[in-house]
């Protein structure tokens, strides 16, 4: 989920060398992409042990493809399994010494149930149930996926991975996401790389499984991208959920997410829980008052609840421009 090791800016172009080889830094990038990619292996012979077929999405899947001959760092592996294996693969991932894990930094109700995060020392686990951006049925996503995968050789051995169309589709569903850093220079690549065929098929799948709205968002980062779709006929389409991510409003977000046609009572609930009382490591990250012993992290709770309503009406107005300049593009 953070795909965060970034020894000597390692998202960069990665060319440079040394009379023995590759300049220093990036021999360490390379060395722990090996540890990466050996426990990627791991976890997906336990899991296959289980008969949990998996799927791996980023880290080597877009190093062979988009850095040929060059060093990408990656500091997670990024695994899909279909989500009725969720509970098995979860047992088997403690069996394995991992534990679940949520950055204290990130906004509770966006924790969807797209991915969660599993530690064990340096080794980091991010379990996907779905690819992030995409709306359709997570069970058939999955397995739409899964149907098409390719092979590549990771870990020493050989492992399903994403076709190249849904390579493309997740780069600007990543790009989307984050909206800088290495999911942009993956972006920028891949439209180097990327003929027309690959990106209509790309499309196809995003309209698939109800992403095209965050493909587009994502794909208009660049304005490379913004030439590619204009010539896809998707210009004009943008997802309100990212947009409102760029521009760091976060209750809007969580707005956005509580409005989505369908949401059952539940989920909706959840949000609304999840807003008002996020776990206390959130809280103090937060706010410096929920650090100061349980009256603190009590009087935070409270100072929250008057922060949301504060920022509800901002919230809404956010939400409201960016589906009006929607409409009238």
């Amino acid at each position: 989920m953070n795909d965060t090791y970034d020894a000597a800016a390692a998202w960069q172009p990665a060319g440079v060398t040394t009379a023995l080889g590759l300049d220093p830094a990036l021999r360490l990038v390379a060395a722990r992409n090996l540890v990466v990619d050996q426990v990627t292996a791991d976890v997906a012979r336990a899991f296959a042990a289980e008969g949990i077929e998996t799927l791996v999405l980023k880290g080597p899947v877009l190093a062979a493809w988009l850095y040929a001959g060059e060093v990408r760092a990656y500091g997670d592996s990024d695994l899909l399994i279909e989500p009725d294996d969720w509970p098995r693969a979860v047992a088997v991932l403690e069996r394995l010494g991992f534990s679940k894990y949520l950055d204290p930094r990130t906004h509770p109700p966006i924790e969807s149930s797209v991915a969660t995060e599993f530690l064990r020392g340096n080794d980091n686990v991010d379990l996907h149930r779905t690819l992030q951006g995409l709306e359709g049925d997570p069970r058939l996503v999955a397995a739409s996926l899964m149907a098409i995968a390719g092979r590549q050789g990771i870990g020493r051995v050989e492992l399903k991975v994403l076709d190249r169309a849904d390579v493309l589709l997740n780069v600007g569903l990543h790009a989307a996401h984050h909206g800088k850093g290495k999911p942009i220079e993956d972006l920028r690549r891949a439209i180097v790389l990327a003929d027309e065929p690959l990106w209509w098929h790309a499309l196809e799948r995003a309209r698939k499984f109800d992403g095209v709205r965050a493909f587009a968002s994502g794909i208009k980062l660049l304005p490379e991208g913004v030439d590619i779709a204009r010539r896809l006929g998707i210009e004009n389409v943008s997802s309100t959920r990212h947009e409102l991510r760029r521009r760091g409003i976060q209750t809007a977000e969580g707005i956005d997410t509580l409005l989505t046609p369908g949401l059952g009572v539940r989920r909706r609930f959840g949000i609304v829980t999840q807003e008002f009382f996020p776990p206390p490591a959130f809280m103090r990250h937060w706010t410096p008052l929920a650090r100061h012993g349980r009256l603190g992290l009590v009087a935070a709770y409270l100072w929250r609840a008057i922060w949301l309503v504060l920022h509800l009406p901002v919230a809404m107005v956010a939400r409201w421009q960016v589906n009006r300049a929607d409409l009238d593009r």
